[in-house]
């Protein structure tokens, strides 16, 4: 048994104004601000640059910025604690309680868990020496920034938050990329395992609900995303066109903000980033454009460890007992005022990873990602590019796990990049179930280089497009890759999305493409009679209900369905109540649900909430942004793409999908062009702000803002 001890202590009160106020004096910036508060941010180096950025994103986003730093630094736990909570934890000091009971009722520690679990900070600082150092310049500026706008405003924050640093953000960057490709499935899978005796369940992917992963999904759920890149060859008007559309969700520290970063260094990018990083994640400056979509490969294993029964802190490998590597991670949680109380966990790691062990059960995490911690320079790298070589060798470092990427460029270039950092594996194993964690030759440490991940570059067909669907469906037929030729240990997804099946029949069709066309085509909001949703539906249309005139009636009214999610469309509250739980069971990973089940029930909440079926898209569907709620068109895995969770009243309102969207051409003289809109406005959290809600109305009505890039 591990005795702890605990400490209650006062929050850190090291907070200096001055000291960042002085500190501000040593930096040469401008932010301007567009009209719809954007702000353009100007500086003699690129250090200059981040330091004016670190201060614009905070003045418009304090309460995301702090967020994030506190996930960091494991901290999230401190935001608050609720009184029975507090009971939980004083009966823990005394000895009367369970540590991980206590835990999960306190709000926030699910993600300081995973932080510590995955060893996020001593990863990043034991690899910071190899990090460029004009990166870590850069960093220190931005968190620079933040520090300063605090200084100035030090009413409004938590002082023991200060002064944040460059290791708060290597830190976040670290922790925070795998989740893009799906590390939730692994720890779901893990969870599993250490609470079921029979494997062969997890490896179904029957996977529970339970409050880790439910944790990382409300914080980090990337619900999709397109990108579009057509070239001169394809375009009505001989241009090169590209279209940026991540889906995120709306709020929180995952949400995009908006913003345009400028030096005299060379620095000139536009796009959108996330709260706490300092670089954009999907943008142009004046050569190129990118957007990326989230794909989800196979880059994780789970290891079974085989513990000594005579020493539960030993494993074994290749016939040795190994001592497994004990971390003791502090937890910290804020009580009430300055006071705090923390405590220690041990954590665990073997040659494969960190380790989950109870006893004599145990097991371990191998992920992509998780030796890496140079992910700034590349994003700093990828932001300075003025071309397609120095873009792709950004790259080439192999630091951004995963992501696919289309590129375009004024040279008339259009890429697309299945980017993954995916293992060499065994051949010999089935790398989808458990791996016996006795033998180290099947923990990898080799990844396949970038030029052997797939990539299209420059298709006949004039025309790219990624969904989050398979990596070997993104343009013309003749243009594919084929799974076949690229090794099947790389884990490829097989998925195809509405989206990408409603991509390639626009796209594909259209042997003219205009620049309203594509605006048109990004905007789509029907379901593919190709679909899996379609499909599912048709389980429906061939049912027997004959017995039942109800069921009979609801069933017709079905039918008449054009598949699209327009305002006036009768049928598409109906239709999407029905399609929303095939959806999240997909995405989740999940067994289909039952159609028939599904139809009768959603039969029930409309004559419960509504007393009829046809009732108006936009009598349902809406955005809604303080006091302001207006209806909005598309809905879940369309190519407007709109997440709505259902509720008691049958009102639903968006949390993700289609947000920050961008479009960037070049024309025949490579002279560029760009528009944009956000959901609500580049004042994320400051209601106070005019530009809180100030593009509502034209992200509803589907139309564009200039982005005064020039």
């Amino acid at each position: 048994m591990t005795t702890y001890f605990y400490k209650a202590s006062i929050s850190n009160q090291g907070f200096i104004s001055e000291e960042f106020i002085k500190i501000s004096k040593d930096y040469k910036y401008k932010i301007d601000r567009d009209i719809y508060g954007v702000p353009h941010v100007s500086g003699t180096t690129d250090q200059d640059a981040a330091f004016g950025f670190g201060f614009a994103q905070t003045e418009d986003d304090y309460e995301n910025i702090e967020f994030v730093i506190k996930m960091a630094r494991g901290e999230l736990s401190d935001l608050n604690i609720s009184f029975s909570s507090l009971v939980d934890l004083f009966n823990l000091v005394s000895g009367t309680g369970d540590i991980m009971t206590s835990l999960s009722a306190i709000e926030g520690v699910e993600i300081d868990y995973l932080v510590k679990f995955l060893n996020a900070e001593e990863t990043a600082l034991s690899l910071k020496e190899t990090v460029d150092q004009e990166t870590l310049k850069y960093l220190k500026a931005y968190a620079d920034g933040i520090n300063y706008w605090a200084a100035l405003n030090s009413h409004k924050v938590d002082k023991s938050l200060f002064p944040v640093t460059e290791d708060d953000l290597l830190i976040g960057m670290v922790f925070r990329m795998p989740l893009f490709y799906g590390l939730d499935h692994y720890i779901d899978q893990l969870i599993n395992l250490m609470s079921d005796s029979d494997e062969q369940v997890v490896v179904q992917n029957e996977l529970s609900n339970n409050q880790l992963v439910a944790a990382i999904k409300s914080y980090f759920k990337p619900s999709g995303s397109n990108a579009f890149a057509v070239s001169k060859s394809r375009s009505q008007e001989n241009e090169t066109m590209l279209v940026i559309n991540s889906h995120q969700p709306l709020t929180g520290p995952v949400a995009w903000y908006e913003a345009h970063i400028k030096s005299d260094d060379g620095l000139n990018i536009m796009g959108g980033t996330f709260p706490g990083s300092p670089f954009i994640h999907v943008g142009f400056n004046e050569y190129l454009g990118w957007g990326a979509t989230v794909n989800q490969p196979d880059l994780a294993d789970i290891y079974k460890l085989t513990i000594n029964p005579e020493n539960e802190n030993q494993y074994l490998l290749d016939g040795v007992w190994k001592d497994l590597r004990v971390v003791k991670q502090v937890f910290k949680v804020k009580l009430f005022g300055p006071f705090n109380i923390s405590y220690p966990i041990d954590m665990y790691f073997s040659d494969h990873g960190p380790v989950m062990k109870d006893g004599q059960k145990a097991y371990a995490l191998r992920y992509a990602g998780m030796n890496d911690a140079n992910q700034a320079t590349a994003w700093h790298r990828i932001n300075k590019a003025t071309n397609i070589t120095e873009w792709e060798e950004a790259l080439k470092m192999q630091q951004i796990a995963s992501l696919n990427f289309v590129y375009a460029d004024r040279e008339d270039n259009i890429l697309f990049v299945h980017n993954m950092k995916s293992p060499k594996r065994n051949s010999a194993y089935d790398w989808k179930n458990i791996l016996p964690g006795d033998q180290s030759d099947l923990i990898w440490n080799d990844f396949y280089s970038y030029d052997e991940i797939p990539k299209i570059l420059n298709p006949q067909s004039g025309y790219i497009y990624s969904t989050n669907q398979s990596p070997f469906f993104v343009t013309g037929k003749n243009d594919n890759l084929s799974e076949t030729d690229f090794p099947s240990t790389m884990g490829f997804q097989s998925r195809i999305t509405n989206r990408a099946h409603r991509s390639f029949e626009l796209l594909d069709n259209d042997k003219n493409i205009s620049w309203d066309k594509l605006d048109e085509y990004k905007h789509d909001n029907k379901y593919s009679f190709n679909s899996r949703q379609y499909k599912f539906l048709k389980k429906i249309f061939e049912f027997d209900f004959k017995d039942d005139i109800r069921l009979a009636s609801a069933q017709k009214f079905l039918e008449k369905w054009n598949l699209g999610t327009d305002s006036e469309n009768l049928q598409a509250a109906f239709g999407v109540c029905i399609l929303g739980p095939e959806w999240l069971a997909e995405i989740k990973r999940e067994l289909q649900p039952d159609a028939i089940k599904i139809f009768k029930d959603c039969i029930n909440e409309f004559e419960k909430n509504f007393n009829r079926l046809d009732i108006k898209w936009s009598e349902v569907s809406f955005l809604e942004r303080g006091k302001k709620m207006l209806p909005v068109q598309g809905g879940p895995d369309v190519l407007r793409a709109i997440y709505s969770p259902r509720s008691e009243d049958g009102i639903l309102k968006a949390v993700a999908g289609d947000g920050l969207y961008i479009y960037v051409n070049w024309d025949e003289l490579g002279k560029q062009r760009s528009t944009s809109i956000h959901q609500f406005g580049s004042s994320s959290t400051a209601k106070d702000s005019p530009h809180y809600d100030d593009q509502m109305e034209l992200f509803i009505n589907e139309k564009l803002k200039k982005t005064f890039f020039n």
